[in-house]
């Protein structure tokens, strides 16, 4: 098995050799260190924390987390009631929707790093032009943040750059929908690692591998190549088998990585009862930093389909929610709290109150508009990994209250987690 599984790796980086960074978009080509093109992203921060569990006892070792308080304490708490239905459906549902949101550009501009990145960004949008989808970037943004940016249908960027522009990629995509069933920070990894314990295992018979030589103490430093080689051909292809509606493939190779949810998966056996890896497929709806056609309108890509031996040859691991495999999954509610309150006399000097949350925050926006309705002021605090409160005095140097000219205003304050959002404070204003 491990000649097997280096061959298969000579013959990766052989092809990377040949592969340009403009290839077709209906052929996804993943990156080795020797080769950056499409489908790559930086690898999540992961915890290194010692843990003896196993993937049999997984579900006892996660605690949600709690409010600081009861809700009776806080100056205002809205309630967003637990999604009900099928936990894969309810995770499916959300990543489709993302990909489908259409919308107007009102401008020209191309998504491209701020800063160099390790691997390419480079899409170009025409204004008047109809596109579809949350658009591709590094910010970790929701459905409900992007539609606050659109407007009578039209979209015009916050930011050109990869870094900034609202929007979202592979993983975070991906953590947004799965964060309207579980308590999951986007901050951690798609793969079962000690932080993700209770959240995230293996299908069955696929084992975690043990920490590689180059940092023993790591319980987390494994990636791809690691499972494949301990676990075997054998174990990993029964594993794509068990994948269902809402699974992950996430392939995690030193340096970057890519991530895909799986919509179905279609299993192909011989006459004898032996999987057909060649003709056996699991099927994807996945976030790109590409194309999904000619048509150049969207970067998600929607029932796209790999082969069992693809995805082996392109180390992508099989990987499974906890949720999905308790007799009953029970979906907490979740809340937007709010301590504090602002007064139109207080918010020119400063800004009062701390939002909280018991799922990871996602983003908290201050308007000023004017008499008619235009934004003349803005602060948004956004591209949050694992935060469950945030201070709104860190907001208002942003809004520039010093500089707006005398007139009437009407400010707006607006918070959200993955599941929706909620205007918290709104009133008028006048500005002598």
């Amino acid at each position: 098995m491990k000649k097997t599984l280096s061959l298969s790796l000579a013959l990766l980086l052989l092809l990377s050799l040949f592969v340009s960074c403009g290839q077709k978009a209906d052929e996804p080509q993943e990156t080795t260190k020797t080769n950056t093109t499409i489908n790559t992203e930086p690898p999540q921060k992961e915890t290194t924390t010692k843990n003896e569990s196993t993937t049999k006892d997984i579900y006892t070792n996660h605690t949600p987390t709690e409010l600081s308080k009861p809700l009776e304490e806080y100056d205002f708490v809205h309630t967003f009631k637990a999604p009900e239905g099928n936990p894969r459906d309810i995770v499916y549902n959300y990543m489709y929707a993302m990909s489908q949101i259409e919308w107007v550009a009102t401008e020209s501009w191309v998504t491209t790093w701020k800063e160099q990145g390790d691997f390419g960004v480079n899409l170009s949008y025409d204004a008047g032009k109809t596109y579809y989808g949350v658009p591709y970037a590094r910010t970790n943004g929701t459905l409900d943040e992007f539609e606050q940016y659109v407007i009578d249908g039209t979209f015009k960027p916050n930011s050109p750059w990869y870094e900034e522009i609202v929007g979202n990629h592979c993983s975070s995509s991906m953590v947004m929908a799965f964060q309207q069933i579980i308590d999951l920070t986007y901050s951690g990894s798609l793969k079962p690692i000690v932080s993700r314990t209770g959240l995230i295992q293996f299908p069955d018979g696929i084992e975690i591998p043990p920490a590689r030589a180059n940092n023993p103490d790591n319980p987390d430093n494994w990636i791809s190549e690691t499972v494949f080689a301990h676990n075997g051909q054998e174990a990993i292809y029964n594993g794509y088998a068990q994948l269902d509606k809402g699974d992950i493939l996430y392939k995690n190779i030193d340096g970057s990585g890519h991530s895909r949810m799986v919509s179905k998966v279609e299993i192909f056996k011989s006459p004898t009862g032996k999987l057909m890896p060649n003709r056996s497929y699991v099927y994807c709806i996945e976030q790109t930093n590409a194309w999904y056609d000619g048509n150049k309108n969207s970067t998600w890509w929607i029932d796209k389909k790999y082969s069992f031996s693809t995805l082996w040859d392109t180390f992508f691991m099989p990987t499974t929610l906890c949720i999905y495999h308790e007799e009953t999954p029970v979906i907490t509610d979740a809340y937007i709290t709010m301590t504090g309150k602002n007064t139109p006399e207080s918010i020119e000097k400063s800004l009062k109150g701390t939002l909280e949350s018991n799922y990871p925050m996602t983003y908290a926006r201050i308007t000023i508009t004017d008499k008619n309705g235009n934004i003349v002021a803005e602060s948004l605090k956004y591209n949050l990994t694992k935060e469950y409160k945030i201070n709104l005095r860190s907001m208002h140097n942003n809004l520039k209250m010093s500089e707006l000219p005398a007139g009437t205003y009407t400010y707006k304050l607006r918070a959200g987690i993955a599941r929706g959002g909620v205007d918290i404070e709104t009133f008028e204003f006048t500005k002598n």
